[in-house]
């Protein structure tokens, strides 16, 4: 069974990979769900450092390779640490240059050992499961900072599952707290202690399932209670069908986008028809739109209660009053219009 023991970090590797790729396809507006993608990748690289490590064909490769798992390992505590930061809403503290100081400082430190000298491990041997490291005196400081980083994230979880306002986020933290709790207490124990202790593996490496495991659990309580889910996208998708007034959006070409399900009433026409249609052949006068098009775009304007007739594909004109905005890309960006169009007819 040892043989497949590789093969099992591999998997849960990839299993660590996937958790990240699906809470940001899912919840990417959301700044905590977008910092355990951060762990999640930084975890995915030391683990599949790790696998690769176990299969290297020389024993200097294998130390080479460890070179650079080993200081992965150390940043992705500290990131935990820092996303349960992000997680209790701990905003004031994370914004103190000590807190980072305190977070990211022992580990660089560390990772310069791991790197550049060989004094974190005695050597290395081949085991019935791989290539395995048996640790120095000096590996007890990584340990120390393992220690320290994970009960600060795990005693941070359980805080704020008491003292959390909603239900649903106390019952996030708890389940995160546990979930990173047991396999910590594990791999710290059984991956790090015992080894440098005995001097030797009596059972194979952890790191790699320790950190699946926690990643697993803060992906399933964010699933579970989907409180990632609300978002702000969500947020302005639900107004947007919602909203009484007629809604269209254009891009700098005067090309419909986007319309709502009360422009969809106020138009007779599916969304699929009136889409990629030009919204300046909705005026009864061509002008209109130019000086409505010339304002907001060219003056920067933010137009209110602008009055025209709109006709539908039917011929069917009605008079309305319209506010016009740009819509811009986060950075500034100019990319479109936004109308809001209300029937004056009463």
């Amino acid at each position: 069974m040892a043989i497949f023991f590789p093969y099992l970090e591999l998997a849960a590797s990839l299993f660590i990979m996937l958790f990240a790729y699906h809470i940001w396809t899912r919840h990417y507006e959301n700044k905590v769900a977008r910092f355990y993608v951060r762990f999640a990748l930084v975890v995915f690289l030391a683990s599949i450092l790790a696998y690769s490590v176990r299969i290297a064909f020389t024993l200097e490769i294998a130390r080479d390779i460890n070179r650079l798992s080993a200081p992965l390992a150390a940043f992705a505590l500290a990131m935990f640490a820092h996303f349960a930061l992000h997680f209790t809403k701990k905003e004031k503290v994370i914004n103190e240059t000590f807190t980072l100081t305190l977070l990211y400082l022992p580990p660089t430190l560390l990772a310069g050992l791991f790197l550049f000298t060989n004094l974190m491990y005695t050597r290395y041997e081949i085991f019935p499961y791989g290539i395995a490291s048996i640790p120095a005196p000096l590996y007890s400081l990584f340990i120390l900072q393992n220690l320290a980083l994970a009960a600060w994230g795990i005693w941070l979880f359980f805080g704020y599952a008491r003292r959390a306002a909603q239900k649903i986020e106390r019952e996030q933290a708890l389940l995160i707290a546990w979930g990173a709790l047991i396999p910590a207490a594990i791999g710290i124990t059984l991956d790090e202690i015992v080894p440098l202790v005995l001097q030797s593996r009596p059972i194979f490496p952890t790191i790699t399932l320790d950190f699946a495991v926690m990643t697993f659990f803060i992906y399933l309580a964010m699933r579970r209670y989907s409180l990632f889910a609300i978002s702000p996208a969500l947020a302005a998708a639900t107004i947007i069908e919602t909203m009484p007034d007629s809604l269209i959006v254009t891009d700098l070409e005067g090309r419909i986008l986007l319309v709502n399900n009360e422009a969809h009433k106020y138009f007779h026409v599916s969304k699929e028809e009136i889409a990629g249609h030009s919204f300046a052949s909705l005026f009864t006068k061509r002008e209109q739109y130019d000086k409505l098009f010339d304002d907001v775009i060219n003056k920067g304007l933010e137009i209110e209660r602008f009055e025209a007739k709109l006709c539908d594909p039917l011929g069917e004109c009605l008079p309305s009053l319209i506010n016009a905005n740009a819509l811009r890309y986060e950075l500034g960006d100019l990319i479109g219009i936004v109308y809001v169009i209300r029937d004056t007819r009463g």
